[in-house]
């Protein structure tokens, strides 16, 4: 049969770019489109400790009498948006809508599944009081949903779960905790520390202060005030308004000046938990990967923020080594559309096989699919970092050099960068970020960087901390566009390694459970987790490494927090104290691997 056959029996009117020509057999025996879509809405349930939940359920209409496996998709989002009737909006235009990341409903429904969506607790319409995102509290909830949907009659007992982003975050610490129910899962971003989502490195980034707008909830409490005595809680808030990055800010400073402390309180958790600890842990998989016990899809989108291209590497390459799982990374944050449906197939293709017993061929393809950016073709992998892997030492040089070539002269002065506070200067001065930027030669042939990546940087600050924001750009021949920043890496210098020990080219050994004060211009070296990447660097390009305090980024609501004191960094780029980025070269890959 041909491909094209097998893809009209389905009702596909073309090949996802991400499925090969040569691993589609199994296609044609997919669940097709075949059934309308019944909707009970506001249905009741209770949770363990008796706190009702209001959900909504979509199933197949029929009057036969078929069981469905079920998929929940479980987010503080809100049930009732998430099959407004709308066409996909690209991410960063205007009437984008960061909420409706539950997936295509009905498309899953009239191929065979039933899809439960419940507003969690103090969430719409739902009883009890919000903790805030990915917490015990939320775990133990979403898999109570999983073991009620289970149980629904006209349920076959087979559970998945759905959605990207948030709806996908909360599934690995979902499954950790075992729900007898659940049979497989599909992850599109995932986190691996929740600490490191909202302080890279240590460096505070206000991404979670757009969950009060996101979420409709109706009563919430912190978990802070959950957990410590009054004293104690008064204690913490004092210590961390005594941080005067945070102080210079009337939006943070106005949240924690709030008593008791019911204004945004998640993001008041956030705030109050700068160093990585027992909070950020009970929300990350990272903990404790080996209790997933469920096959695992992993998706990872190539982001220049937060972790979303670490979790799925991450869980690919940790915890309990028996269990399946597949990684694809099919595209690029920006060109996201919600409702979310480019992956649509791969989900249906993914639970027809775990779900339904259909073997759809999903899992004869190599385990990792990755798109290669620069180029923009797919390629598979079987392993992270790849095998084939040449570490090459990018050093940085005096005169905004990158070169494989390491200095030889040791009285070569550093590099300065000073960094102004953002909060001085005139009123209608537009602020630009002071950095510095080194650049290899044009290249004269295609460079292939893909893998975890690591920048060694040997600095002396004059102040006691100071942050590092660190990009990768790829930049074109001159009259040909800006810069590209493919991915960024950052560091609190009071989180730095202290201890020294052997590390391999991809590893660190950052402390941040503390913060240990640096000496006013003592020369440490910074290691500095930069995010994974795939992209050629084509021929005429050149590979850039920027090196500055914060990221002024294009998401207004989604800002590093700058220093709020002058600092002046001196990068050492002599002989003696060599700063490189350690690059991850594919020197070669079989024509085999490419995805036709």
């Amino acid at each position: 049969m041909e491909n094209k056959e097998k893809l009209e029996i389905v009702g596909l009117d073309e090949k996802p770019k991400y499925w090969d020509e040569r691993y589609m057999d199994g296609i044609e025996k997919m669940t097709p489109r075949m059934y309308d879509v019944l909707k009970e809405e506001d249905v009741r349930m209770q949770v363990r400790d008796g706190v009702t939940l209001a959900v909504d359920i979509y199933r197949p209409d029929t009057e036969e009498d078929i069981k469905f496996p079920g998929l929940v998709a479980f987010s503080a989002y809100g049930k009732s948006i998430q099959t407004m009737d709308r066409i996909s909006m690209q991410f960063k235009t205007v009437l984008f809508d960061h909420t409706i990341e539950a997936g295509d409903i009905y498309e899953y429904v009239k191929h065979g599944y039933i899809v439960v969506v419940p507003d969690p607790r103090g969430i719409g319409k739902s009883e009890g009081a919000w903790d805030g995102l990915y917490g015990r509290q939320e775990q133990e909830d979403c898999y109570d949903v999983i073991e009620w949907t289970a149980a629904l009659p006209y349920c076959n007992g087979n559970i998945g779960m759905i959605g990207i982003s948030y709806f996908s975050i909360l599934q690995p610490v979902v499954a950790a905790l075992q729900p007898p129910h659940l049979k497989a899962i599909m992850m599109v971003e995932v986190v691996d520390n929740m600490y490191h989502h909202n302080y890279p490195g240590g460096v505070f980034v206000n991404r979670s202060f757009m969950y009060t707008d996101f979420c409709p909830d109706v009563n919430s409490m912190s978990t802070a005030e959950r957990t410590y005595t009054t004293e104690e809680l008064k204690a913490r808030i004092e210590k961390r308004l005594s941080d005067p990055d945070i102080n210079h800010s009337a939006l943070y400073s106005g949240i924690l000046n709030c008593w008791p402390p019911r204004n945004q309180t998640y993001f008041f958790d956030m705030l109050l938990h700068d160093d990585d600890s027992d909070f950020w842990r009970e929300r990350s998989i990272e903990s404790h990967p080996e209790d997933i016990k469920v096959p695992m899809y992993l998706i990872s989108e190539y982001y220049e923020l937060g972790r979303f291209s670490q979790g799925p590497f991450f869980l690919f390459t940790h915890g309990d080594m028996s269990v399946p799982r597949k990684l694809a990374a099919p595209e690029e944050h920006d060109a996201l559309h919600l409702p979310h449906r480019i992956m649509t197939p791969e989900y249906l293709r993914w639970y027809d096989y775990w779900l339904k017993g259909i073997d759809t061929g999903v899992m004869d393809e190599p385990p990792m699919k990755l798109l290669v950016r620069g180029i923009n073709k797919f390629r598979y992998e079987y392993e992270w970092p790849l095998a084939r892997t040449q570490w090459t030492k990018y050093y940085l040089r005096d005169g905004g050099l990158l070169s494989t070539e390491k200095e030889k002269d040791e009285h070569v002065k550093p590099t300065v960068l000073n960094h102004k506070s953002p909060y001085e200067g005139g009123s209608n001065e537009t602020y630009a970020v002071p950095n510095v930027v080194f650049r290899t030669p044009v290249l004269e042939e295609d460079v292939e960087v893909t893998g975890p990546i690591v920048m060694h940087l040997m600095c002396a600050i004059d102040k006691t901390d100071a942050n590092f924001t660190v990009m990768l750009n790829d930049v074109p021949p001159e009259g040909e566009g800006r810069p590209l920043n493919l991915v960024t890496g950052n560091l609190r210098a009071s989180h730095r390694g202290l201890e020294k020990k052997e590390l391999k080219p991809w590893e660190l050994n950052n402390d941040h459970t503390r913060k240990v004060p640096v000496v006013p211009g003592e020369i440490n070296e910074y290691t500095i987790e930069i995010m994974n990447t795939s992209n050629v660097f084509r021929k005429g390009h050149r590979i850039e490494v920027e090196v500055k305090n914060y990221d002024a980024n294009p998401y207004h609501w989604m800002v590093q927090l700058p220093n709020s004191q002058d600092i002046e960094y001196k990068i050492f780029v002599d002989s003696v104290h060599n700063s490189y980025i350690n690059l991850p070269v594919i020197p070669y890959s079989d024509e085999e691997q490419w995805i036709r």
